[in-house]
């Protein structure tokens, strides 16, 4: 009795398209994911129920800590150094936004020196950085 050569079957998994996948899943999470850049400085934000979410690129942000230490991008400068250093982050362009991020234990007299320097220098465009309460109306 004769038995037949059966071909021998493979039985291989080609695994290319599931490695397509897994990279196009990686890259999509990769670009859908949001990178909030993190200051920092450790400030204890004023809460409010209004909220706004602008994400501008040029922005400058002036920071005061609950001590009265100004801070223009990250950068501790005095109270003498903060006009010339706003100007030149600014570059004199009155259309720049500018963040004020101010402790909710500063001094109000903190917050309205940087007001004061800002409208000196005419920037029109000022928001108050403030972290979002949960209370809803």
């Amino acid at each position: 009795m004769q038995l037949r050569n059966r071909p021998k079957r493979d039985y291989t998994v080609d695994i290319t398209p599931l490695i397509d996948v897994v990279f196009l899943m990686l890259i999509f999470f990769m670009v859908s994911t949001s990178f909030k850049v993190a200051s920092s400085l450790k400030l204890e934000l004023p809460s409010s129920t209004a909220h706004e979410q602008v994400n501008e690129s040029k922005e400058v942000i002036v920071s005061i800590s609950a001590k009265g230490q100004f801070y223009v991008q990250d950068e501790p400068v005095s109270d003498g150094e903060l006009r010339k250093r706003i100007l030149n982050q600014t570059k004199g362009d009155p259309n720049m936004r500018m963040v004020l991020r101010a402790d909710a234990r500063t001094q109000h007299r903190y917050v309205v020196r940087v007001l004061d320097v800002l409208r000196d220098l005419g920037m029109g465009k000022v928001a108050i950085a403030t972290v979002e309460t949960q209370d809803g109306p």
